[in-house]
């Protein structure tokens, strides 16, 4: 694969985060949205936190030469803490597939009436296919989805506020109703850190194509910059209309209320983001398991089928239950491990080690 331009990353970036949840609006409505405006300070903290980890990340690897996401992480030899990190990452690459894999079933089911089950196993396959194409059909991918759910979420918001002005925003609240989020810098920075865990078997590879520091910050920036803009869009756009907060799939039954064409048109982009987003994990789910195998390396096929068959069979609890659920979860769990990340990069920048040394 070629280097990576400041752009190409930041779309890449910003497609490791877009997936159903994200950008349906249930996933920021339950660790923003319930908030009120204070959802929205929460949101620009969640994003800073985001850059400030993964340009970390980056740096450490591009500092180390180390792209294996255990040992970049826990700069110590310790097998049992190394192999925790491994298998959290782990869980957790498949929970966001199994995530994933529920948001496409009620979305198939709320365009078209079609069983959630049907739709998730539909998508579990057809992603298991084309995860074989690795790195490459990932960047691919995320280059033509994320430019157009960027404009078209602002253009929802733009709309929303537009029709109901600054009226539209709630009073700042100070606790939700999730008992593992009870005010507001808890939810974002839960929301922080299992988002820059989950892609820490992505970034980590992808460091090998970015050339030069510039393009780690540019691209990391913009990159934050663009989930920040989606995030507002559909922010703004179900402070407007609330009653759309009773589906499962919130962005979704906004659109299909302005026309059903409409509808399905959001409904295309969300499976586009969905798509993405589960393609990402599975992508990362297998290739660290094969360098860590190479029995199961030799076996990548049938690796990926008992994969998504997994994801599948987990995604029959329900998409809403899920990330109210497996998301804070791994949102306590990770922050030990992106604490430790930070341990090592203070340790390697203060020893001076380099690509050369390590």
């Amino acid at each position: 694969m070629k280097q990576l331009t400041p752009v190409k990353f930041a779309l890449t970036f910003a497609g490791c985060f877009l997936g159903a949840g994200y950008v349906s609006g249930q996933e920021l409505w339950q660790f923003f949205g319930v908030f009120g405006r204070g959802g929205l300070l929460g949101l620009a903290l969640a994003m800073a936190f985001l850059f400030l980890m993964a340009v970390l990340l980056l740096r450490l690897a591009d500092r180390t030469g180390i792209d294996e996401v255990d040992r970049l992480v826990v700069c110590w030899d310790i097998p049992v803490l190394r192999g925790l990190m491994s298998g959290l990452e782990l869980v957790f690459l498949f929970g966001i597939g199994t995530v994933m894999t529920a948001g496409v079933g009620a979305l198939l089911q709320q365009l078209f009436g079609l069983p959630t089950w049907v739709g998730g196993a539909l998508f579990a396959a057809a992603v298991a296919v084309i995860a074989l194409s690795g790195l490459r059909g990932l960047v691919s991918a995320f280059s033509i989805s994320v430019p157009i759910l960027v404009a078209v979420t602002i253009a929802f918001g733009a709309v929303s506020l537009a029709k109901n002005g600054f009226s539209a925003l709630p009073a700042a609240t100070y606790r939700g109703t999730n008992p593992m989020m009870p005010v507001w810098w808890v939810g974002a920075i839960t929301f922080a850190c299992y988002n820059i865990f989950g892609n820490f078997a992505v970034l980590a590879p992808l460091s090998r194509y970015i050339p030069d520091k510039k393009t780690a910050y540019m691209g990391t920036g913009l990159g934050a910059l663009l989930l920040l803009c989606i995030a507002l869009g559909v922010m703004l756009s179900l402070y407007a209309s609330p009653s759309a907060l009773k589906a499962e799939l919130p962005m979704l039954s906004l659109s299909s209320g302005f026309s059903p064409a409409l509808g399905y048109g959001y409904g295309f982009l969300l499976l586009l983001a969905m798509f993405g987003t589960t393609l990402s994990s599975q992508v990362a789910l297998i290739d660290f398991i094969c360098r860590k195998s190479g029995k199961i390396a030799r076996r990548r096929p049938a690796a990926v089928g008992v994969c998504a068959a997994f994801s599948f069979a987990g995604s029959l609890a329900g998409f809403g239950s899920l990330i109210g659920t497996v998301y804070p979860v791994f949102g306590y769990c990770s922050s030990v491990f992106v604490v430790l990340m930070a341990v090592h990069y203070v340790k390697a920048r203060r020893s001076g080690e380099t690509a050369a040394k390590a």
